[in-house]
């Protein structure tokens, strides 16, 4: 009698436990919110200040391979933002028809927590190159540097082969973007969503 009840209980832990996703490739894409964090504006000639803005949108398409707990990826972002205001010398003022646009080319690698639940967080890292403007239309800084991130998520399992990612993500420029003598830094905080389909 025993016997037949641990059976039956492993039969039904079995059940409710999700079907996990295969080893190989996948593609996915994925939109949020972009929060660029304050830059630190140079000017050649002397100037200085810091750069404040609005809250943006962005988007991710990728493209990688799992190995089951490990995920390795290239990715392409961009993202955009208003700028809100200029500060300084203790003097803000507010700014209009200027914004940033970001253009990422990325690598990523994550880990995935293997855990007996349909949502499975996940943390990553990633390096590669971005391409950043901040301009007003008249004059603009543009440059093309080293870049890097990290995130941290949760993975729901929508079936065997799609997943639904939530995942927070901070990404920066190594160096400040320059042009012409300009300089401005880059940090953000980005909050997506999107799909990833597993071959």
């Amino acid at each position: 009698m025993k016997m037949k009840l641990l059976i039956a209980m492993a039969f039904f832990a079995l059940s409710v436990l999700p079907a996990a996703a295969a080893q190989g490739p996948y593609a996915g894409a994925s939109v949020g919110f972009f929060v660029p964090h304050d830059s630190d504006l140079s000017v050649s000639g002397g100037g200085s200040g810091d750069v404040e803005y609005d809250l943006g949108l962005g988007f991710n398409v990728k493209a990688g391979y799992n190995f089951d707990g490990y995920r390795v990826e290239g990715e392409i972002g961009y993202k955009a933002a208003d700028v809100d205001r200029i500060s300084s010398g203790g003097i803000s003022a507010s700014v209009n028809g200027a914004d940033i646009t970001i253009l990422s080319y990325m690598v990523n690698g994550y880990y995935d927590f293997k855990v007996n639940s349909p949502f499975k967080p996940f943390i990553g890292a990633g390096i590669g190159i971005i391409d950043g403007e901040v301009g007003d239309g008249g004059s603009t800084t543009d440059d093309v540097v080293l870049g890097y991130q990290l995130t941290a998520g949760v993975s729901y399992m929508l079936n065997r082969n799609l997943n639904l990612d939530l995942y927070y993500r901070f990404q920066g420029a190594a160096i400040d973007f320059e042009d012409a003598g300009d300089k401005i830094s880059y940090t953000s905080s980005n909050f997506n969503a999107g799909l990833r389909y597993n071959f």
